[in-house]
């Protein structure tokens, strides 16, 4: 059963294009053939990961996000024994939320035998309430034909709510308990490390995937152990989640 992995927040700078890289990685590093694409109109920052083959496709005319311009893309996936990993941008939220509930796409998708995986982003310090009500609008359009796959990026602080995690919160457990969620997925916060913080930042200034850095000679043996760790913790976290 193929899947699709979308991943959508409104609020811009968040991590959303890592994450994407991320899932693309974890897909292929379990033997999945995996077809990667950046909806992004403004900063189509995962198609700059050349080793992903990254497709970047046009959906603005005009500066203006045009719907019916994902319907080639929806058309592809059902057409297609592979799996699917869509960046989306900020810019893109709002018209492809209402497009992907005005046009029945979660229901589409499972009727055509895919998994489909909504990933979304929260996080803590100045962009918190932005990233939560991205959170609560999606998942009033996301309904039991698809689930939710909630990433907590800490880089910014803990991503807690009242003074709770998210899980314990009202929104969260009710999506929960209607069975919208598969899981939680935390990007941990190294930034007491400029060790591991420098290395990130090299891989992903340079739009390198763990492959690539491990097939580099600008990193030293510590440096690709300590980015190795990083992302196989992300991994089994996956795992969990039930990708």
């Amino acid at each position: 059963m193929s899947s699709i992995h979308m991943i959508l927040q409104g609020k811009g700078g968040v991590g959303k294009s890592l994450i994407a890289v991320l899932i693309a990685q974890y897909l292929q590093s379990i033997g999945y053939k995996v077809v990667c694409a950046d909806t992004d109109p403004v900063n189509a920052t995962f198609s700059g990961y050349k080793s992903l083959d990254v497709a970047h496709i046009e959906i603005a005319e005009g500066g203006n996000v045009i719907q019916r311009k994902f319907d080639p893309l929806m058309e592809l996936i059902v057409s297609s024994d592979a799996d699917f990993v869509i960046d989306n941008g900020a810019a893109t939220f709002m018209p492809l939320t209402r497009y992907l509930a005005e046009n029945d796409i979660f229901q589409i998708m499972a009727e055509a035998g895919k998994k489909v995986f909504v990933h979304t982003v929260l996080t803590g310090g100045q962009a918190k309430p932005d990233t939560f009500n991205g959170f609560a609008e999606l998942l009033s359009k996301v309904n039991n034909h698809a689930k939710v796959v909630v990433w907590e990026n800490e880089f910014w602080g803990k991503v807690e709510f009242d003074g709770l995690p998210i899980s314990a919160g009202k929104l969260f457990r009710e999506a929960e308990k209607a069975g919208k969620i598969a899981g939680i997925v935390k990007i941990i916060d190294r930034s007491q490390s400029d060790t591991f913080t420098g290395d990130m930042k090299q891989m992903t200034e340079r739009n390198m995937t763990l492959a690539d850095v491990m097939d580099s000679s600008d990193f030293s043996f510590l440096a690709k152990n300590r980015l190795q760790k990083v992302v196989k913790e992300v991994f089994a976290e996956l795992d969990k989640a039930g990708l």
